[in-house]
């Protein structure tokens, strides 16, 4: 798995944990899956990079190449030109991450396009 995979397909949410017990993911985990409209249509993928998870081998480089701390949680918001665009170390509701979205003028267009 490679991010640049996702580069000007989908936005990426990636959130980092140290375990997937983490109080923290299991919250922002609820807030996803009560958000998967909003998701789909901000062509927003969600990866849980934890020791262990399904996304745990690019998790090293990940953490190095952003600077995230391992043993901290963290979400960043990474847009489709694959810079990050938000980063939180606490469960945010997904419509705070939405209107960050929203603002970006490549969602404008794609919001454009589809009134």
């Amino acid at each position: 798995m490679n991010l640049e995979a996702y580069k000007w397909e989908k936005r990426l949410l990636l959130l980092f944990a140290p375990t997937m017990n983490d109080a923290e993911l299991g919250r922002q985990k609820e807030l996803v899956r009560r958000s998967q409209s909003g998701i789909a249509e901000r062509q927003l993928e969600v990866l849980e990079l934890v020791p262990g998870g399904n996304a745990a081998t690019m998790r090293e480089d990940l953490l190095r190449k952003f600077g995230v701390e391992a043993e901290r949680y963290t979400l960043l918001l990474i847009g489709k030109d694959g810079q990050e665009k938000f980063r939180t170390q606490k469960a945010v509701p997904l419509e705070e991450v939405f209107k960050i979205i929203d603002q970006m003028p490549m969602r404008r267009e794609e919001m454009r396009k589809q009134d």
